[in-house]
């Protein structure tokens, strides 16, 4: 709410000091496009971590909240014979039907001197689902700001 504000204030402001209503809209949308390119980056950073992994079994133990807060939820995993947290965050809408204590699960693991990785198929279908998502509204949005500025430009 506060951000909302913030950019509330900050448009007015634009108004006032005498940029036009056309270059605020372009600089909106340069600024959705930005945010597009973020998630599409950290989708393919994911990806990248999802590669380095190998697929083994763990265990299902527990959900781990941050706080307190199920939107800061990881799932943590028995992997050869350590607890292990899920790199990406838990589903938490479904928490019941998907996470099942004492299952053993698919999950993928890569550890190293400072850095564990662990993704459950969960994450897999995230991942996999939302790079091709991103990348094409990242890809189309950009289409659509470069043909915006051609219109607002003159």
């Amino acid at each position: 709410m506060e951000l909302l504000i913030g950019g509330c204030v900050i448009i007015v402001l634009m108004l006032i000091l005498g940029v036009s209503p056309a270059m605020i809209i372009m600089i909106l949308i340069c600024l959705m496009w930005l945010m597009l390119l973020i998630l599409t980056i950290f989708f393919v950073i994911n990806l990248i971590l999802l590669l380095m992994t190998k697929k083994t079994t763990g265990e299902f133990l527990r959900m781990e909240y941050k706080n307190n807060q199920p939107l800061k939820s990881h799932a943590v995993y028995l992997i050869d014979g350590q607890e292990e947290k899920n790199t990406f965050p838990a589903e938490v809408i479904l928490i019941n039907q998907i996470y099942k204590t004492g299952k053993q699960v698919a999950v993928w693991y890569k550890t190293g001197k400072n850095f564990r990785i662990v993704f459950d198929w969960y994450s897999l279908i995230v991942i996999l689902t939302g790079l091709p998502v991103f990348v094409s509204m990242t890809y189309a949005f950009g289409l659509f700001a470069s043909v915006m500025m051609k219109y607002f430009i003159k």
